[in-house]
């Protein structure tokens, strides 16, 4: 654009005095009531005309001036630095240009011509110091308004928090809605909340990386909301770590109860934080646990974990890792170890008939403690643990009846599914000399107990009501675990193809083996 503008006036050209135009507005709901912009606009450009001045650019900021480095405000001002024969800005009034004090200095620097038209006033280096110093009192007072709008802001979002609601923007999985008193809570996404539900459950099994996960829920259809592009690993990483999900959440560094409905159940949630916690110390990038033994047995003689390495491309061993030093225990064949481990799941053999004898010993004892008589919530439920007794001990029977055939099962699992189902059954497995010792994980260690003394059911029913009923954090980690692991399990039955190739490598017991059990 030429710099002069040339017109006919008693035979004189005149130059035509340039300037910059910038307006905004607050927020984008501002911007979506269709008349802050250009109201402001239409004011600067008619006030330009009427003074000969001609804008040679424009610039718009939607976002608040509470913070410096708003976009349009940073053009602008490479715009001007650019451009040094531009020496004026047009603006609405003092709070549209500045409300911090370091843009104020920044503007100030520039030794330029600022123009506050509905303030009816020109800001320059040569203004008098009287003039300078009002200006300068406008300036203070728009930044003390933001400073207490933002201040009434957190107390009121923290006010919010105590009352249980989320009071910020809802996360993948929710979605701000206006509730019957017209306040903005979150309620449940029906299309990503699912989503969300099985990103949990998946990682929960501890079969997949982040990574994988993260492929998952895209291939699920997990997307930004705004932009509706496929999410990141580090936007996964953050959903597993949001205790939103799981019914509270943390608002400023305090924790609050939320009132909204959580997508998954607290185990759950704590059983995905532990495998993340575990693989971020043993810095694990990859797939967890190549070698289906790995981290599940520890040297008999020093301590130290047992480790695998493979011998010409085939061929798996195990052998102590020597870092306590020089360890006497010889090699094993991973076939070997696997034999060792099927001796020791024998102990929890036990066939059809008299589990249900062991199911039924123990049901009663969950309607005496169920003064409620509420009935016993499905356990694929995500949700299903979440302070229903019954449902708690109907998932713990089905992680014990899962032990009492993994003997049978075992052999045809995946390396992955090996090490997750091994890790529910046992405590700590050790070797030394060439013999594996393995202590279970409650129920199992009681159940084992009750076959190896051939006692009768009456005995041990309440003992597992008690344990499941009264159960530990370390117990509801182990059901939330399997829990995961059976949803999965179920889905792919389903014809769900969103799940990773290492769970679809597990197949159903044989018929044999099935009426076997």
């Amino acid at each position: 654009m030429s710099r002069y503008k040339h017109r006919k006036n008693n035979d004189h050209h005149l130059k035509v005095r340039e300037a910059v135009l910038y307006a905004r507005v607050s927020t984008p709901e501002q911007q979506r009531e269709g008349y802050s912009i250009p109201a402001q606009v239409k004011l600067l450009e008619d006030y330009a005309v009427l003074n000969g001045i001609a804008v040679v650019s424009s610039h718009v900021d939607v976002e608040t001036a509470r913070k410096s480095g708003r976009t349009a405000f940073g053009n602008m001002l490479r715009y001007l630095r650019r451009h040094p024969e531009v020496r004026i800005i047009l603006v609405e009034k003092t709070d549209r240009l500045y409300r911090n004090l370091k843009d104020w200095a920044t503007i100030d620097d520039l030794g330029v011509e600022v123009h506050f038209v509905k303030e009816n006033v020109v800001m320059s280096e040569g203004c008098r110091s009287s003039e300078k110093f009002v200006h300068g009192i406008k300036v203070l007072m728009a930044k003390a308004y933001i400073d207490n709008l933002s201040e009434e802001t957190r107390k009121g979002m923290i006010e919010k928090a105590q009352q249980g609601h989320w009071p910020s923007c809802a996360p993948i999985g929710y979605r701000n809605v206006r509730d019957g008193q017209g306040r903005n809570v979150i309620a449940v996404d029906p299309e990503a909340a699912p989503i969300v539900t099985r990103l949990f459950d998946w990682y929960a099994t501890g079969l997949y990386s982040l990574k994988e996960v993260t492929g998952m829920a895209r291939n699920a259809g997990m997307r930004y909301r705004r932009s509706g592009r496929p999410v990141g690993v580090s936007t996964v990483h953050g959903i597993l770590r949001n205790r939103l999900y799981a019914g509270t959440f943390e608002w400023r560094g305090e924790i609050y109860a939320g009132v909204h409905e959580p997508l998954v159940s607290k185990d759950i949630w704590d059983a995905v934080q532990q495998t993340l916690d575990e693989r971020s110390s043993a810095n694990i990038r990859a797939k967890p646990h190549f070698f289906p033994f790995t981290g599940l047995i520890k040297c008999g003689h020093c301590g130290c974990a047992l480790v695998a390495q493979m011998q010409k491309g085939k061929y798996i061993y195990y052998r102590c890792s020597g870092f306590r030093g020089r360890c006497p225990e010889r090699f094993v064949r991973q076939e070997a170890l696997e034999q060792h481990f099927l001796s020791l799941l024998r102990k929890l053999r036990c066939g059809r008939d008299p589990f249900q004898d062991i199911r039924n010993a123990v049901e009663p004892g969950c309607l005496e403690n169920n003064e409620a008589g509420a009935n016993v919530a499905s356990l694929h439920h995500p949700s299903a643990m979440a302070g229903m007794p019954g449902a708690l001990l109907d998932a713990g029977l089905a992680l014990l009846d899962m032990g009492r055939c993994l003997h049978l099962r075992l052999p045809g699992l995946p390396d992955e599914m090996k090490r997750q189902m091994l890790g529910l059954v046992f405590h700590r497995c050790s070797w030394a000399n060439g013999e594996l010792t393995g202590a279970f994980n409650p129920p199992f260690d009681i159940f084992a107990g009750h076959l190896a003394a051939r006692e009768g059911t009456a005995s041990i029913g309440p003992l597992l009501s008690d344990l499941f009923l009264r159960a530990t954090p370390d117990v509801r980690l182990l059901i939330a675990r399997y829990n995961a692991i059976e949803r999965v399990r179920t889905a792919e039955d389903d014809g769900d193809l969103t799940e990773s190739a290492s769970y679809q490598a597990c197949r159903r017991l044989p018929e044999t083996q099935r009426l076997a059990a």
